[in-house]
């Protein structure tokens, strides 16, 4: 008798355990699972560039102003 009152008990604890614990923690972290995804979708989409960017003017005068390899550079030489 005192078996089948322990069996008995075991089942109803892991019941309440797997019911009232682990199931809901389960259902919560999927949640929270999904919202960081979707957050950090919605952050990928607003970091990305709506259109081409363009270069600056000053950046294409350096880009043009670099010498190649084996071009005379004329200096001046500061005191």
């Amino acid at each position: 008798m005192l078996r089948y009152i322990f069996w008995f008990l075991t089942i109803y604890f892991l019941y309440r355990l797997v019911f009232n614990f682990i199931i809901p923690v389960w259902r919560v972290s999927r949640q929270m699972k999904g919202q960081v995804r979707d957050f950090q979708e919605k952050m990928n989409a607003q970091n990305q560039p709506a259109s081409p960017t363009y270069t600056s003017a000053a950046e294409e005068k350096s880009k043009q102003s670099t010498p190649k390899n084996g071009d005379y550079i004329d200096f001046e030489e500061v005191k």
